[in-house]
């Protein structure tokens, strides 16, 4: 397939890296999550990563933990309310991809109740939602998984996005590269998603033999908490991605925090390309 997600990254990228801003769909409420990412984007976000919030979210810290029990205590609730709103995000901005980031459960089992090919179904929902890549923590490029999530979402042209770490080996590079589409989502320390007051010194060089291995833009993702870690990272870095932040700022504000979250994303958007 022509992998458009890609192909918009790397023309984007002659301006500087790029800004992915992510926020869990729902919290603290549905509208909310829109009002939120439409001033992202407005204040400078080049995409939008859109949580699916699931009850075990095994690579996500505390506050986005949180966040995810938040969204799902919400009563209007629902996998249906959930592309509803990247739908509406997508309307409103429709020039900026929107990639979500969700747990196999929700991807392969979600439309089990509608269809005896729920992860066709899924995939198909994406598509109407004007979803272009998915980000799945816990499916590995080696698992038989992949292989059928990389058939059927060739067809819907939604890339298959892998994550990497600093310790994910050549061979799975290697895979990475089979199958992988869009970019490549680097996890630039060991553990769970959250705020860091420093980020490691080797991050660097292990983002470039990851983009020399698969031949993708990489972003990194994991511990960024001030815009000055993001200057630190632009001139290997393709993207950064910002999550917990945003969280912590929802879970102080509520629905009055899209001041500070528009502030927080030109400051990081500044210092990538300033």
């Amino acid at each position: 397939m022509m992998d458009k997600l890609k192909e918009y990254i790397l023309k984007k990228r002659a301006q500087g890296p790029l800004y992915m801003p992510y926020l869990t769909a729902g919290d603290p409420d549905f509208a909310s999550t829109v009002r939120f990412a439409c001033g992202m984007i407005d204040a400078g976000a080049d995409l939008i990563e859109l949580g699916i919030p699931f009850s075990d979210p095994t690579a996500d810290g505390p506050v986005i933990q949180a966040a995810m029990v938040r969204a799902m205590e919400n009563a209007d609730f629902s996998f249906e309310r959930i592309f509803q709103c990247a739908r509406e995000i997508h309307e409103a901005r429709p020039d900026v991809p929107i990639v979500f980031l969700s747990y196999m459960n929700p991807v392969f089992r979600g439309f089990a109740h509608k269809s005896d090919r729920p992860l066709e179904a899924f995939l198909a929902e994406a598509a109407r939602a004007g979803i272009q890549g998915i980000v799945i923590p816990d499916l590995p490029a080696d698992q038989p998984e992949a292989n059928e999530f990389f058939r059927v979402s060739e067809r819907f042209q939604i890339a298959q996005i892998f994550m990497s770490a600093p310790n994910t080996s050549p061979d799975r590079l290697n895979d990475l590269r089979k199958h992988g589409r869009g970019f490549i989502y680097h996890v630039t320390s060991y553990g769970v998603t959250g705020e860091r007051s420093e980020l490691p010194p080797e991050v660097k060089t292990q983002m470039k033999a990851v983009r020399e291995s698969t031949g993708l833009p990489v972003f990194a993702g994991f511990g960024f908490s001030r815009p000055d870690q993001a200057d630190t990272v632009k001139a290997v870095a393709d993207g950064v991605i910002v999550g917990s932040l945003h969280h912590r700022l929802i879970q102080e504000k509520g629905p009055g925090a899209l001041e500070a979250i528009c502030e927080s994303t030109a400051a990081f958007v500044k210092a990538l390309r300033g």
